[in-house]
C-alpha cells in the first residue's frame, strides 16, 4: 500500500514554520527586549498577551553602571524587537546591535525623525518619568508591534489608547496633587527627576556632583543651599549607595527617604513620588513618605 504523503507534508510545514521569525508567526507571542523595568509594564499595557517582554536592567540594578553579558547580547539576536530607553550603556550596545546580521528590529521611545541623534545624548535620559513621554512611547510600541504583527493591529491599538487614557488620568492626577509644589526645590542624591520636575514645576538639587561622588565643596555647598530651603527630606534610589546623602540628611537635620524611578509598577512608581514630594515640601495632603 503507498505510504500517504500527508505525514511528509506537516514535517514539511514544521519546518517552514520553525525557521520563520516570531513575527511572522500567528499565534506566537512576539519576542519584546526593552532596557528598564519601567518600559516592560509599558509595552505589556500596549501588547497583551502578543508579546513576551524580557529586561536586560533587572531590577535593583542601575542602567548607569550597567553592561550587557555576552549571553544577553546573543539572546537579543533571537528577539523581534528591542526598544531602546535612552539610557548610557545603550551607546556602546546599539551600534554592536545594527552590525549584527539578523532581522531585529531597533526603536527608540520616540520615532527616530522626532529625536535628534540617539536618545543617550540626553542630559536627563529619565524621560519616562514624564507621562507625556511615556504615551509617546505607547505610540511607538503600537506602531512597531503593529508592523510586526499586522492581523493584530487592532488589538494593539486597543492597548495603546487604554494605555493612552490611563496615562492621561495618571497625569492629570500628580499634576493636581503637586500644583502646590510648584516652584520649589527637592532635594536626591541622583538626579533622575528632571523630567518629572519639569513637568510638574519643580525644581531637583542633587548631592551627586555629574554622575560622581561629591568633592567636600559641592558638599557643603548642597548643604548650605539645603539648609537655606529648609529640606527636610533627600530622596535616594535603591541602585545607589547614599552615604552622601546621609551626610546631607545628617548636617541639615533632614530624612533619607527612597524612591525608585526604576519602578517596575510605573503608575505605583509616579504616585510614590507624588506622596514623597508632597511630604517633603509639604505641600497637599498626600500620604506620608514611606
Amino acid at each position: 500500500m503507498p505510504r500517504s504523503p500527508r505525514p511528509l507534508l506537516c514535517l514539511m510545514a514544521l519546518a517552514l514554520a520553525c525557521g520563520l521569525p516570531a513575527a511572522a508567526r500567528a499565534g506566537t507571542p512576539l519576542r519584546v527586549a526593552v532596557s528598564i523595568p519601567p518600559q516592560k509594564w509599558l509595552v505589556a499595557q500596549v501588547a497583551g498577551p502578543a508579546a513576551q517582554v524580557s529586561i536586560l536592567v533587572e531590577p535593583g540594578r542601575s542602567p548607569e553602571n550597567f553592561a550587557p553579558t555576552p549571553r544577553q547580547v546573543a539572546d537579543l539576536q533571537a528577539a523581534d524587537v528591542y526598544f531602546s530607553a535612552g539610557v548610557a550603556f545603550e551607546l556602546g550596545l546599539l551600534p554592536r546591535l545594527r552590525a549584527m546580521p539578523g532581522s531585529l528590529r531597533l526603536a527608540g521611545r520616540r520615532p527616530v525623525s522626532e529625536r535628534h541623534g540617539t536618545d543617550g545624548d540626553d542630559q536627563d535620559p529619565h524621560a519616562w518619568l514624564d507621562p507625556r513621554e511615556a504615551s509617546a512611547f505607547a505610540d511607538t510600541v503600537c506602531r512597531v508591534l503593529s508592523e510586526l504583527r499586522p492581523a493584530e493591529a487592532a488589538a494593539f491599538a486597543q492597548g495603546r489608547d487604554a494605555l493612552k487614557a490611563q496615562l492621561a488620568g495618571l497625569d492629570r492626577e500628580l499634576a493636581a496633587r503637586l500644583e502646590g509644589c510648584r516652584g520649589r526645590e527637592f532635594y536626591v542624591f541622583h538626579p533622575a527627576y528632571g523630567h518629572f520636575a519639569a513637568r510638574y514645576g519643580l525644581t531637583q538639587v542633587a548631592v551627586e556632583d555629574h554622575g560622581h561622588e561629591p568633592g567636600a565643596r559641592h558638599l557643603a555647598e548642597t548643604i548650605d543651599r539645603a539648609k537655606a530651603a529648609g529640606a527636610h527630606v533627600i530622596l535616594v534610589q535603591p541602585q545607589f549607595p547614599q552615604r552622601s546623602a546621609d551626610a546631607v540628611a545628617a548636617a541639615i537635620g533632614a530624612r533619607v527617604v527612597m524612591a525608585d524611578p526604576l519602578e517596575a509598577d510605573y503608575p505605583a512608581g509616579l504616585r510614590h513620588l507624588a506622596d514623597v514630594l508632597q511630604d517633603a515640601l509639604g505641600c497637599g495632603d498626600g500620604k506620608a513618605a514611606r
